[in-house]
Parts: structure tokens; C-alpha cells; sequence
């Protein structure tokens, strides 16, 4: 981030309690960004890519959409941990303050169940260098499918300008493994500089993959935390939703 870009910051602050974030007010609008859909992904993966998996490390692109000011990223990993343990981690919602660096507080405020469907809308407290964002999001998880998708709740307005994200686990080739897919696109407000923008974005989803490989090796018996989103050359595509 540069000096200059930095000087800026405080008028962003400045611009975030003017248009902040409002429980009581709607969106700007209904939706912009293609949601995803709960079911297994369409992705496509190369021997390259196998391998780089079997290594332990993440499969990670950044894909552009044609939508200004917004980017579909991708991450998938195997873990050593069964599913049901890394889908758990995932739908920690109350603790991802926790486990998932820039998230300072994730309060739910409703929940619904349709069938086996799962809806579930929190407030995102965010910290990015030396701003502050709040926005408010609807999760839709179907344990059976280990999926789970989110997007804004636009009955309220939130300090991003839209947010769509997908979560799918599988079973591993081992007993007690998993294939962990991840894909998000996030757009922003005009007056975020692309520093933090990169930092939302690129960072994290790196942070993402981090946390979702680090967490499930906790010991499966211990307690939750009380508490009152955080390579080689690559064929994957999107998801399905993508656009």
C-alpha cells in the first residue's frame, strides 16, 4: 500500500459513516453477482493439478467476470480430516471470529429450516488494514449435499456492494480425508483502492485455505470456544453458478 493510498484511508472512514452499514434500511439493490447453487461442482482438474493437490498444497486461481470491480476466485484442497469434522468448521458461523483472520465478530440474527434445508443470516464485523466493514449475509447449508452457498441479505444494506460464496466438501481418497472446494466473489464499494481490494480478495482467499486446513486437525472431542469471511498451472472452472 502506498503512502498516498494510505492518506486516503481516512476519508474512506470518513465515507463508511456516511453510507454505513443499516440493520433497518435495504440494499442498494437486489443483487448483482450470480449466486451459486448447492450440489457438487462442475470443476475440471488437470494431472498438474493432482499433483499439486497430493502434495498438500491448494489449487487456487482468480478469474475475471466481466463484471467492473469484481473477481470470482477458486481454492480446492484435501484435508486430513473427514468430512462431517470439516463441514462443521465451516458452519461454525458464531466462531469464525476465532478462526478466520479479518473476522472480529459473526452475530446470527435468523434462522429458518425448509426440509433439509438449512438458512441461517449473520452480521460480518470486518477489519482490513485500517478500515472497518460491516454487511449482512444469508447462508443456505444442505448437510446432506456437505453444501453450502451465501450471498448478501439485501433487506439490509451492508457496506459491500454485493458477495456470493460457495462451500462443497467431499470425501477424500483416504478413510479420514476430504476434498474441500471453495469458490467467492466479492464486489466492492467505488472508493475502495485496489490495496485493499487485493487484500479482500487474494488474501483472502489464501486466509480462507488456511483456516479450513488448520482447524479440522484440532482434536475432534474438545470443547468449543465460548464466544459472545474470513501454484501450478491450473484448468479449473467455476463452479456451477459461476457466470
Amino acid at each position: 500500500v502506498s503512502l498516498a493510498e494510505l492518506s486516503r484511508l481516512p476519508m474512506l472512514t470518513l465515507s463508511l459513516a456516511i453510507a454505513a452499514a443499516a440493520e433497518n434500511e435495504p440494499h442498494y439493490h437486489n443483487g448483482k453477482l450470480t449466486r451459486y447453487e448447492i450440489g457438487p461442482p462442475s470443476v475440471l482438474l488437470s494431472r498438474s493439478d493432482e499433483e499439486r493437490l497430493s502434495s498438500g498444497k491448494p489449487v487456487m486461481q482468480a478469474m475475471e467476470t466481466g463484471i467492473v470491480g469484481a473477481r470470482r476466485l477458486l481454492m480446492v484442497q484435501d484435508i486430513a480430516a473427514p468430512p462431517n469434522v470439516v463441514m462443521d468448521r465451516i458452519m461454525d458461523l458464531a466462531h469464525y471470529d476465532k478462526m478466520v483472520d479479518g473476522v472480529t465478530r459473526n452475530v446470527e440474527y435468523n434462522r429458518e429450516q425448509e426440509g433439509g434445508l438449512q438458512r441461517i443470516k449473520t452480521t460480518y464485523d470486518i477489519a482490513v488494514l485500517h478500515m472497518k466493514m460491516r454487511y449482512f449475509m444469508e447462508h443456505e447449508y444442505d448437510p446432506e449435499k456437505r453444501c453450502m452457498t451465501f450471498h448478501l441479505d439485501y433487506s439490509r444494506r451492508s457496506d459491500i456492494d454485493d458477495s456470493v460464496g460457495y462451500w462443497y466438501v467431499e470425501p477424500g481418497a483416504g478413510r479420514a480425508s476430504s476434498r474441500v472446494y471453495y469458490s467467492c466473489e466479492c464486489k466492492l464499494r467505488g472508493w475502495v483502492p485496489s490495496p485493499v481490494y487485493n487484500v479482500l480478495t487474494k488474501e483472502a482467499l489464501s486466509k480462507a485455505t488456511t483456516w479450513v486446513a488448520e482447524e479440522p486437525q484440532m482434536p475432534h472431542e474438545l470443547p468449543r470456544v465460548a464466544c459472545p469471511l474470513r501454484g501450478g498451472e491450473s484448468t479449473s472452472h467455476p463452479p456451477k453458478g459461476s457466470s
